[in-house]
């Protein structure tokens, strides 16, 4: 993970590669969106209680493979702000659209990790004229395959050794919320007990080529993961051994040469 951050961090400074920042106002809410490149459009989206530089293990891949990269921070996390719209999965959708609709990119590939990759497969679901390809990282259709759900920890506010303030910094700073973190971290966690509920005939509706990824330790339920790609009209399965839940993180090298294979860079 440094030996990646640090890489990022001399590409960014290095790069000539094309970038656009901005941020679009909907429902209350400022979207703050940033694009690297150019060529066929890639949407990045990040997983809950993250931010958009959570991707910087793949955006220099991405980008030296000639695609353009769309980063976009969900809607309270980051340099998003919350507005006043009911935060669920449909809203963060309803979003990434709109940031879309900005840049005038009609159609694209998208790429999305836990939360992320829920709203990615709402967005094949509800808009697929404006989708290619899904790389769902770490996702579940249904509460659930959420491990910890079943486990009855689907809350870690109360667990003593997260209330360390050296990790509430670090998750704040994380999540890109700061003094916001611990209200957004209650407002998802309603999320994840509740959502998404998208039955089999939804599944099956999703039409895109959809790659499935989990983590060999991962906290969806691997069954899950299988019963997913299964039921997806055009959907694969990959596990990756050794990985949990932040496997573009931790098994970034493995996690690139799928989503590479995959949107045939």
């Amino acid at each position: 993970m440094p030996v990646n951050f640090l890489h990022y961090l001399v590409w960014r400074c290095t790069t000539a590669a094309a970038k656009e920042t901005g941020h679009i106002e909907t429902r209350g809410a400022k979207i703050r969106y940033l694009v690297y490149g150019e060529g066929k459009p890639v949407l990045l989206l990040h997983g809950g209680l993250s931010n958009k530089l959570s991707w910087f293990s793949q955006i220099p891949t991405l980008v030296n493979a000639g695609r353009q990269v769309v980063l976009i921070d969900t809607r309270g996390h980051g340099e998003s702000t919350p507005g006043h719209a009911e935060l669920k999965y449909e809203t963060f959708a309803h979003d990434a659209l709109q940031v879309l609709d900005r840049l005038g990119i009609q159609r694209t590939d998208i790429v999305g990790w836990s939360d992320g990759g829920i709203i990615a497969l709402l967005l094949g679901l509800e808009a697929p004229q404006r989708v290619d390809r899904i790389v769902a990282i770490s996702a579940n259709f249904h509460p659930s395959g959420l491990l910890i759900e079943q486990q009855g920890q689907a809350t870690r506010l109360d667990n003593r050794v997260w209330r360390n303030p050296l990790f509430e910094a670090l998750r704040s700073w994380w999540s890109g919320a700061y003094e916001r973190h611990a209200g957004l971290q209650a407002q998802l966690n309603r999320i994840w007990r509740s959502e998404p509920r998208l039955s089999r005939d939804d599944l099956k509706a999703i039409g895109a080529p959809t790659l499935v990824i989990a983590g060999e330790n991962d906290i969806i339920d691997l069954p899950h993961s299988g019963e997913l790609a299964q039921s997806l009209a055009n959907g694969r399965l990959e596990i990756i051994l050794g990985a949990g839940h932040a496997a573009p993180v931790t098994h970034a090298d493995q996690v690139n040469a799928l989503i590479a294979g995959f949107l045939q860079l």
